[in-house]
């Protein structure tokens, strides 16, 4: 699973480079999202939590983040059992 690699909590004086990802998803995935009868309405930004919460809700037992090493604008997640 691959996520954007935004904070793990949201702050109101995050890091610019947030701005991008966050805005897409506040103008154009989350309104999509919505739009779907059997969506979550999550939107582009899933932050660790939210990913993990939704991972069990889906049946898997875990949802590991997986290490990127200097690659930083992408999170990836291993899920499992």
């Amino acid at each position: 699973m691959k996520d954007e690699a935004t904070a793990e909590t949201f702050a109101p004086d995050g890091h610019a480079i947030e701005r991008l990802p966050c805005g897409s998803s506040l103008t154009i995935c989350l309104p999509d999202g919505l739009s779907h009868r059997s969506s979550a309405g999550t939107g582009t930004v899933m932050r660790p939590e939210t990913l993990r919460r939704s991972a069990f809700e889906a049946g898997f037992g875990s949802a590991d983040i997986l290490p990127t090493g200097e690659f930083g604008f992408w999170r990836f997640y291993r899920l499992s059992g």
